[in-house]
């Protein structure tokens, strides 16, 4: 079953691949509740960083898992719905102090409109998709805005609606494109944030895509078709 599932993720990948300009692999992302899901070969990762950056290191093709342990930013693992989110994060406070907001009212107000995986998970497995021998939660791509131009295109040529990005400018590489299709089971395009830019090292020439699991084969086949 494994075999499968890799041709079909490294199939998968060589599409993304023709079809998006990145310098870096889709990642597969999976949430897990028992380490007895982790595939074997995949090792707990070594360090405690951001979210955003453990993308950005599986796009470059690490393999490993994380637990809340490794997670640097808590807000980042709030969204992600591995522990409540921070008091100080879900009152606004945070991003009212870094001057992102007129009012901690608006800060607040936005916070609640965040995306939060809705069910707390031990962790998450992060790989390249390519090399992934598990089916992921949600893909995330990070590439050159053309990218997602021709990933719109495949979303809408089936049922012919319009994609409508979800983003504020804050959580793009957990909240936007992990937990943001996670909730809706849809896909999300976000242009990052201060975070992911600085942490991660995204390029201002990039943004982030994100497709949940039961879209993957109709973008795949409309990217094809196109």
């Amino acid at each position: 079953m494994s075999d499968e599932i890799l041709k079909t993720n490294k199939d998968n990948c060589a599409i993304f691949e023709k079809h998006a300009i990145m310098d870096s692999k889709p990642v597969a992302i999976k949430f897990f509740d028992s380490e007895d899901e982790i595939p074997e070969g995949i090792e707990l990762i070594g360090e405690t960083i951001r979210h955003c950056e453990m993308v950005k290191k599986a796009s470059y093709g690490e393999k490993f898992y994380s637990t809340l342990e490794q997670q640097q930013c808590q807000g980042g693992a709030g969204a992600l719905g591995l522990r409540e989110m921070p008091p100080k994060v879900a009152s606004g406070e945070t991003y009212y102090n870094l001057g992102r907001f007129e009012s901690l009212e608006i800060a607040k107000d936005t916070v609640d409109k965040l995306s939060i995986v809705p069910e707390q998970h031990k962790g998450i497995i992060y790989a390249p998709l390519d090399e992934a021998e598990y089916e992921p939660d949600v893909i995330v791509i990070i590439s050159e805005p053309i990218s997602a131009m021709k990933i719109a295109q495949a979303l809408v040529y089936n049922d012919g609606d319009k994609v409508r990005p979800n983003f504020a400018g804050v959580q793009s590489l957990c909240g936007d494109v992990v937990a943001n299709p996670i909730v809706t089971k849809e896909y999300n395009i976000t242009m990052g944030c201060d975070g992911s830019r600085k942490a991660a090292k995204v390029k201002n020439s990039e943004l982030a895509i994100g497709i949940y699991k039961d879209k993957i084969e109709q973008v795949v086949e409309s990217l094809m078709n196109i």
